[in-house]
């Protein structure tokens, strides 16, 4: 399993993504939970919802490309709501 960190607005995110062997090559996989929080600091990390438990990628890095744009809708989505 391989964790990575990524930064959108300031905010940052977690994401993890797992490999599976199936039929001769590996296919990655999103794992719960994504995260993100405000700043490096804060203490309060918010789960991002996603439906993409279950899809199954090619390579880790198109993986990760979808997991932290879940992430990023969830980030723009909390600072829309403070605005209103």
């Amino acid at each position: 399993m391989e964790t990575r960190l990524d930064t959108f607005n300031g905010w940052q995110m977690t994401a993890s993504v797992e490999s599976r062997p199936t039929t001769g090559k590996s296919r990655y996989y999103i794992v719960p939970p994504l995260a993100y929080k405000e700043s490096s600091k804060a203490k309060l990390v918010r789960p991002a919802r996603f439906r993409y438990t279950s899809a199954s990628f090619e390579n880790a890095d198109d993986a990760f490309e979808v997991a932290f744009g879940v992430c990023k809708r969830a980030i723009m989505g909390a600072i829309t709501a403070r605005s209103l």
